[in-house]
């Protein structure tokens, strides 16, 4: 079988499951990420330097505190004159570490791979699976190269215009839908399931504001020395940059937010401090609570160079209002999406070189074959609508629904969306319009309860992007 693309941080055991174990896959790193140059680090050769800013960048902002609004536009602010001194140099090649380049590397590994094996490069062809970011690189290659495409399937679509245009501006409309499923789901578990169940959904959802309102009002220390290395204070900010990861995957993590809300309940919020990094040793490089990509280098220099300087939040009034419209859009994610995003870019002033800047996808683009695209009903980050508009970009496309809540369609199991999948693989063939598929996987399900290690796991960090 021909070999199957897709960017290194995707899980492949997942991908196995989802596609079937009769392809080669081929993970990679794109440009600047991990272990693939150009090296995007603003703290080249100090790692504990690097990581002590990391951890101290980027916390969810306050819309309601002009004072918060303002060390948040600041810090964006002072990460770009710094990045930019480090990477101003003649020789520097951060520049070329951004989407467009990275696809055409994509194109080059199918053209090396078709040398390699005596055929003609010029008429090898991708295939692909991506995720989440991994829309915005295979949507770019479909706009550059399309006929160049051999099967290409993407799950969790970012809408490419906005992401281009480097606004940030269109990912949340679901996002508070999919935060409040936790409260029916909840419910609907019973007490033996959820720890913060109650009468009915809307007690829960009361409970939960409670909460937050009282941690907003008086943070909460933690010394447990098991937990943390030195004391810490629990802020409310640390908990709206946990909630923030919560609905990209219900089945693990709404269980677990149930644990959260009933310990903070009670005045212990070390399950908080946990999962967000909290009171770490700052000689711990790495360990299972440590996310797989932790640099935030990486993913700003990509967003911000891909932008273009299209969108630049200059002013703090242009950035108040963004935050506003961020929130207004999602009461529960606003707020750390506007600090893990566009402002950013704001004073990082490097450019790509004009060859590898995209200007956009052209009109009525066929491609060699039609991209599968797939979505959730209720992503967090990346909603349906942004998938229904991108389907109409791409002739030929189709679009697979999943009637489930979480950040792509491998967020909770589908057999019905994995059988769809590989019949595409298969043999390019697409759902009928209007197909939607259930999910075996829920959250709260015994068989899919959360285990110990995965409340180990400090997946529920700040900074998200897709």
């Amino acid at each position: 079988m021909p070999l199957q693309m897709l960017p290194r941080t995707f899980c492949l055991s997942i991908l196995i499951q989802t596609a079937g174990n009769e392809h080669n896959f081929v993970g990679f790193d794109p440009r600047g990420v991990n272990n693939s140059g150009p090296n995007l680090s603003c703290f080249s050769g100090q790692d504990g330097t690097a990581r002590l800013y990391d951890e101290d960048f980027g916390w969810t902002t306050d819309v309601n505190d002009p004072k918060a609004l303002m060390r948040t536009w600041k810090d964006a602010g002072a990460f770009g004159d710094w990045c930019s001194q480090t990477h101003s140099g003649a020789n520097s090649t951060a520049k070329y570490a951004n989407t467009v380049a990275t696809a055409t590397d994509m194109l080059h590994y199918t053209e090396l791979l078709a040398k390699s094996k005596g055929e003609n490069p010029a008429e090898s062809k991708l295939w692909y699976y991506g995720a989440s970011y991994g829309t915005v690189l295979g949507s770019t290659f479909a706009a550059l190269f399309p006929d160049r495409i051999g099967r290409m399937a993407l799950d969790g679509v970012v809408d490419l215009e906005d992401y281009y245009q480097g606004r940030w501006q269109s990912n949340l409309p679901d996002a508070d839908a999919a935060v409040g499923a936790f409260f029916t789901d909840c419910f609907n578990a019973g007490s033996s399931a959820c720890d913060f169940w109650d009468s009915s959904a809307e007690a829960i959802e009361a409970r939960f504001h409670a909460v937050m309102d009282k941690l907003a009002e008086e943070p909460m220390i933690v010394t447990n020395a098991s937990v943390v290395a030195y004391p810490v204070v629990v802020t409310i900010e640390a908990f709206k940059g946990l909630l923030t990861s919560v609905p990209y995957q219900p089945t693990d993590f709404f269980p677990f937010l149930g644990r959260v809300l009933a310990q903070l309940e009670e005045g212990n919020a070390w399950r908080v401090a946990r999962a967000v990094g909290l009171g770490r040793r700052s000689d711990q490089c790495s360990n299972e609570g440590i996310d797989d990509i932790q640099d935030v280098e990486p993913r700003q220099f990509i967003a911000c160079t891909d932008a273009n300087g299209r969108f630049n939040l200059s002013t703090f009034e242009s950035f108040r209002e963004h935050v506003e419209l961020l929130v207004d859009e999602s009461k529960y994610l606003g707020e750390s999406w506007a600090a893990g995003t566009s402002v950013n870019c704001r004073n990082l002033n490097i450019r790509a070189p004009e060859s590898q800047v995209f200007n956009g996808i052209p009109s009525a683009n066929n491609t060699s074959t039609p991209i599968l695209f797939l979505s959730t009903t209720l992503d967090p980050v990346t909603p349906l609508r942004a998938a229904e508009k991108m389907v109409k970009r791409f002739g030929g496309a189709r679009l697979l629904v999943q009637d489930t809540v979480g950040h792509t369609t491998t967020a909770e199991a589908s057999i019905c969306t994995s059988n769809y999948i590989k019949q595409y693989l298969k043999d390019g063939s697409l759902p009928e319009e209007g197909v939607v598929c259930d999910a075996e996987a829920h959250p709260f399900k015994p068989t899919n309860a959360t285990t110990a290690s995965a409340e180990a796991i400090t997946v529920l960090r700040k900074r998200h992007h897709v």
